[in-house]
């Protein structure tokens, strides 16, 4: 009886190690025929396939699924042939550059070649003057040792000494280059940023866009689920050159590290932390939503806060959400808050009561409704306020200005835009957004959409 390949994964996460053995029996082949197709040799390809199996091994805990093991498999080595053709197509231009002279564009070069040209070029700008100077007479003049001797006035064994040198360096250089091409260092604060934009992804497997993370060029950071949206910024993706999207699948704990280091390949990018295993995350190939388009001008009612006195609010109304509206066989219960706009005197309030954020679960709205098992039927009224000193700014507005939010989502904008100080807020019309910009970091936007309940 055959095992499937999530049993066979189940079985190596919890230990027992011997199980991946079938799985390397099982896909040894298919995996060897698909390198041997890219490398072309096959000694070389062997090694490959047992690089593979070993990068596998090591990450299988990350595999959340292990019915999509086969696929997550071949793109594993589908990145690592490409990575080995990239380094190979360095080695044969860097030896081409060593025998005959190499002019500045070779007619006919694929960009891939031009890569590899420009970047042995790089590699030799590192040189010393002196080692440059022999590469040059040498390789590029086509000199012999002694005439490259008499030429510098150099003894013919400090010419050798100087070529050997120079060559050791440049392979170095290449390969240092050629492993972190597309690798990005961040910063503490950019971690910080990455761990609150997961945070606004969404978790709906019918919208796929929607769970990954944009990282957009110019070094910006962006998450949606559709209802809110987080705009930030990370310093150490600023040079970018197009956007990327991570995920679906990618989660953070609250970052410990004060440097993290993520690196693009073609279908998987690899996050690594100090002291931490590294996560291997699959890029999405799509394009990400036009987020631009639904982000308003800062325009329209405005209200400034301070961010620590919101979030207290938000906390405090907290306890009399759950907590005070049980739910019955008939009725449910949303996380639903009222924000109220005052400009007299200036003040934003958070407001919860009895009766509000219950609906009908699904299936009783088209039915009779009795009101006798009404989750608040027998208790007395109430209603419960915290209010926020604002500066409020209504224009033609009604006064006081009402809309209605999910409470955590309300959370979740306030604490991921990470303001430390004053905060605005702009109120447009309330089917649309309100954007919430700190005033000390105008990079970071969030927008929250009001609550509808029809």
């Amino acid at each position: 009886m055959k095992i499937e390949d999530r049993d066979l994964v189940r079985l190596v996460v919890s230990g027992e190690t011997g199980a991946f053995g079938r799985l390397v029996e099982r896909y040894t082949r298919r995996i060897y025929g698909r390198v041997l197709s890219v490398v072309r040799q096959p000694e070389e390809a062997d090694d490959l396939v047992q690089e593979i199996f070993l990068h596998a091994y090591r990450r299988l805990g990350q595999l959340r699924d292990g019915r999509r093991f086969s696929g997550w498999l071949l793109k594993i080595a589908d990145n690592s042939a490409f990575r080995w053709r990239q380094r190979r197509m360095v080695q044969i231009r860097f030896e081409q550059l060593l025998t005959t002279e190499w002019p500045e564009h070779a007619a006919g070069e694929s960009e891939a070649e031009r890569e590899a040209r420009m970047m042995i070029r790089h590699a030799i700008r590192q040189l010393s003057g002196a080692q440059r100077d022999v590469i040059e007479h040498h390789y590029f003049k086509g000199h012999s040792y002694a005439e490259t001797a008499s030429q510098l006035g150099l003894q013919m064994n400090t010419v050798r000494s100087r070529l050997q040198k120079a060559r050791q360096r440049i392979r170095k250089e290449m390969s240092e280059m050629t492993s972190a091409e597309h690798t990005y260092d961040l910063t503490a604060h950019d971690l910080q940023a990455l761990y609150w934009a997961l945070r606004f992804v969404s978790g709906d497997e019918s919208r796929p866009i929607l769970q990954g993370v944009c990282l957009d060029t110019g070094g910006r950071i962006v998450a949606t689920d559709g209802a809110r949206l987080l705009l930030r910024t990370l310093e150490g993706t600023e040079d970018l050159d197009k956007q990327v999207i991570l995920g679906p699948g990618f989660e953070l704990k609250a970052p410990r590290a004060k440097r993290a280091t993520l690196s693009f390949e073609a279908e998987m990018a690899t996050f690594s932390t100090e002291g931490e295993e590294e996560l291997d995350i699959p890029i999405l190939d799509e394009r990400f939503v036009d987020y631009e388009a639904v982000i308003p001008e800062a325009a329209g009612i405005r209200v400034r806060v301070t961010a620590g006195e919101l979030l207290r609010a938000i906390n405090l109304i907290s306890k009399h959400l759950d907590a005070r509206h049980p739910t019955s066989a008939t009725w449910t219960y949303l996380r639903k808050v009222e924000i109220q706009i005052s400009a007299t005197p200036g003040s934003l309030s958070l407001t919860t009561s009895r009766d509000m954020g219950y609906v009908l679960r699904e299936g009783k709205a088209g039915g009779m409704v009795s009101m006798d098992d009404a989750p608040w039927t027998g208790v007395p009224y109430w209603r419960y306020t915290t209010s926020v000193e604002s500066e409020v700014t209504l224009d033609d507005a009604p006064h006081p200005f009402r809309i209605h939010v999910n409470h955590a989502f309300l959370s979740d904008v306030v604490s991921g835009i990470e303001a430390e100080g004053p905060l605005d807020i702009f109120f447009g019309d309330p089917r649309q957004c309100l954007l919430f910009v700190p005033a000390d970091h105008p990079d970071r936007k969030a927008l929250l959409m009001p609550l509808r309940m029809e």
